[in-house]
């Protein structure tokens, strides 16, 4: 009977390693996709969101997409290195005003009311509040 007993514990051990295993690869798997995902969708997610706000034209959906990911590299940088925050508000200044470029006026004007109250995007904002100018 205690020989039974021991091949049954052996064969639920096996069993039990063998899931760990899966259990383990599949989480890692699972977080490996994610890293690849992540600048790429959520700047084109940026885009599809302001072009239901906007109603962006196909040409304006085209320009803005490489301004959104200039954006986004100068924010990890700002994220990466504080150091250089001053130079990266300048870079980001810059990219929001190729988006006025790009952008109607209307749609400009809506922009910069749905980024917040900072200003986000058009490089103003907290500057402007850092230094003790009104925010218009």
């Amino acid at each position: 009977m205690s020989y039974l007993c021991k091949q049954l514990n052996k064969t639920k051990m096996k069993k039990l390693f063998i899931v760990a295993l899966v259990a383990i690869g599949i989480s890692g798997f699972a977080q490996e996709g994610k890293k690849k995902k992540g600048h790429e969708v959520t700047t084109e997610m940026r885009v599809k969101k302001m072009t239901e706000e906007l109603t962006l034209t196909a040409d304006q959906q085209k320009q803005i997409l490489p301004v959104l990911e200039e954006q986004a590299t100068i924010q990890k940088a700002m994220k990466d290195n504080p150091e250089s925050k001053e130079e990266n508000r300048a870079k980001m200044k810059e990219a929001g005003k190729k988006m006025k470029t790009i952008l109607t006026p209307e749609q400009f004007e809506k922009w910069k009311a749905n980024m917040g109250p900072k200003g986000k995007g058009n490089g103003e904002g907290k500057k402007k509040k850092e230094s003790g100018e009104s925010e218009e």
